[in-house]
């Protein structure tokens, strides 16, 4: 009869044992929803800072294609407006002279263009590096929380041997998985306003580059105006846009208009 139940005694507590062995799967059911609801918290708030990056990257490339569009009708304009100069002489000025002009013009233009894509291609460099390091912290932020295991609690463990162990490891990650980080959105937040910040300052390099490009091309077609005059002995033609032409005297020219830079046909534009 003692035996009976000695066998019974043990048979009971190897029962509860072994149920508490289950009650682990019981546990870690309880943690699975609260790890998929901070999985989908964090890439939802990741994801909303990748469009808002994007949209800072979508208008930047705007405002750099009005840019790019302003200068080189600015280039045009002024281009045209010397070659207007230029054709407008009479057939007594030197040909071969005005010929030279026009080299002169072109090959400038030419140069001009060289330097807007210096600008354009430093411009490219800075913003790949710049969307690679804002893409690559917010996919830390992301993994920091999508790399929780939750099977971690089960290393050096025994599940028939000391379950409790492991569901009491598990009641803890399930009180962790539950806090939201509510400080991920302000970092994710601010992680994007310093991205807008330095593509600002490569925006303000490129125009800076752009301006330099426009003085110089400035400088050029004023040197070829004066060579116009100087050199070939020719004169500038009164402002098409002026009606002093119809007041000039033969002895005093209309002024000539004056040269339309980067910035001035940006403005109107």
């Amino acid at each position: 009869m003692k035996t009976i139940v000695i066998l019974t005694t043990i048979l009971g507590l190897a029962v509860a044992q072994r149920e508490t062995s289950l009650s682990v799967i019981d546990s870690l059911r309880q943690v699975q929803p609260a790890y998929r609801e901070l999985q989908n918290y964090v890439v939802a708030a990741v994801a909303n800072a990748k469009l808002n990056s994007s949209d800072v990257i979508y208008d930047f490339h705007g405002e750099i294609f009005v840019a790019k569009d302003n200068f080189l009708r600015s280039a045009v304009n002024l281009e045209a407006n010397t070659l207007r100069h230029i054709d407008g002489q009479s057939s007594e000025t030197d040909s071969s002279c005005l010929g030279f002009l026009r080299s002169s013009i072109d090959v400038n233009i030419n140069l001009a263009g060289v330097s807007f894509t210096n600008c354009i291609n430093v411009v490219d460099t800075k913003l790949k590096a710049e969307i690679d390091q804002v893409y690559s912290h917010l996919e830390l932020n992301e993994t920091s929380f999508l790399d929780i295991s939750l099977y971690d609690v089960f290393r050096g463990q025994n599940i028939f041997v000391n379950p409790q162990a492991i569901i009491d490891l598990l009641q803890a990650k399930l009180g962790q998985l539950q806090q939201s980080p509510t400080g991920l959105i302000a970092e994710l937040s601010a992680l994007v306003d310093d991205f807008r910040a330095r593509l600002d300052v490569i925006r303000g390099s490129y125009r800076q580059c752009l301006t330099v490009n426009d003085q110089l091309l400035q400088t050029t077609i004023n040197t070829i105006l004066i060579q116009l005059q100087q050199i070939c002995m020719g004169v500038l033609l009164p402002n098409v846009e002026t009606t002093a032409a119809t007041n000039a005297t033969p002895d005093q020219p209309p002024s000539p208009a004056p040269e339309e830079s980067f910035w001035n046909f940006a403005r109107k534009h």
